[in-house]
């Protein structure tokens, strides 16, 4: 499979800076795959899993929220808010995170605390997902 050239990166951190053959993630509007040649293609992020495969067959998995991705001339970047691939997640922190964010859900007292505890039980929620895939 064709190569292309991946660059990911947060406010913290270069997360990805390489080439792979694919990249799966989540946008406002949905999953999307990227292949070498895509077209020219500019969406917000969404949250949820995303994966990285390779030209050995190899692949990563991790967890992204917000930001954006850019596909143009063959380059595919992705600023997103988070990005953390499976091995540097840790599963009690993010199942206390989703504990958290349930309370917040329960005693939310307007519409903006709602849905910032809702986003921060997505993210939680994507972070198990990805740490617990087999």
């Amino acid at each position: 499979m064709k190569e292309f050239s991946l660059q990911i990166v947060t406010p913290d951190k270069t997360a990805f800076d390489g080439k792979a053959t694919s990249l799966l993630i989540r946008t406002a509007a949905g999953d999307v795959e990227i292949l070498a040649g895509h077209a020219d293609l500019l969406c917000a992020l969404g949250t949820g899993r995303a994966r990285i495969r390779f030209a050995d067959g190899g692949e990563r998995f991790a967890g992204a929220s917000g930001g954006f991705l850019s596909v143009s001339e063959g380059t595919v970047r992705v600023a997103a808010t988070t990005f953390e691939f499976a091995d540097e997640l840790d599963l009690d922190r993010a199942e206390a995170a989703k504990e958290k964010a349930e309370q917040r859900i329960k005693n939310a007292k307007s519409r903006a605390e709602l849905d910032l505890a809702k986003a921060k039980l997505q993210r939680a929620l994507t972070r198990i997902q990805v740490k617990t895939m087999k």
